[in-house]
């Protein structure tokens, strides 16, 4: 009896053995069919295109810019005679973070607004896109005021018009 015992307690054995390997072999096709044609899902809204540090300004074109060190009452970005008709402007600041405490824009006509733009900007960062009153104005140039860039930097300030 104890032989036909093992006989079955092996047999018992073997076709739990086959059972659990069957079982594997089943899952691993299930799962392997569920997964075929997945993909995951976009990781957030892309950045826009740039160059290293550097947001895209596709659209957008160089009207002036300068690099500022330390701290600073007043700083003027001049524009040139032909850069300066636009109807929106953005800053872009790369190399260096930079704190402003107020920004002015020099119009053709003498007037002087200002767009109520107190930020810190990190390296590579840019302003929002700033719509100028009126419709297409010419810009003389541009005023950063009450600002500072941290010590032993220099942050370049570039401003853009579309």
């Amino acid at each position: 009896m104890r032989a036909s015992s093992a006989i079955c307690r092996q047999g018992v054995t073997i076709a739990g053995t086959v059972s659990v390997l069957r079982l594997s072999s089943v899952l691993r096709v299930a799962l392997s069919a569920c997964t075929a044609g997945y993909a995951p899902p976009p990781a957030g809204p892309a950045s826009p295109p740039g160059i290293a540090g550097r947001p895209d300004m596709t659209g957008w074109r160089l009207m002036g810019d300068a690099i500022l060190t330390g701290q600073f009452e007043r700083q003027i970005i001049r524009v040139g005679k032909y850069q300066g008709r636009t109807a929106r402007v953005a800053l872009v600041v790369t190399e260096s973070s930079l704190e402003v405490g107020d920004v002015l824009l020099q119009f053709g006509n003498g007037q002087r607004w200002s767009p109520g733009l107190r930020h810190s900007f990190a390296d590579g960062s840019r302003s929002r896109a700033i719509d100028l009153p009126g419709h297409v104005r010419f810009i003389q140039g541009l005023e950063l005021l009450h600002g500072s860039v941290p010590p032993g930097t220099g942050a370049h300030v570039e401003l853009w018009g579309q």
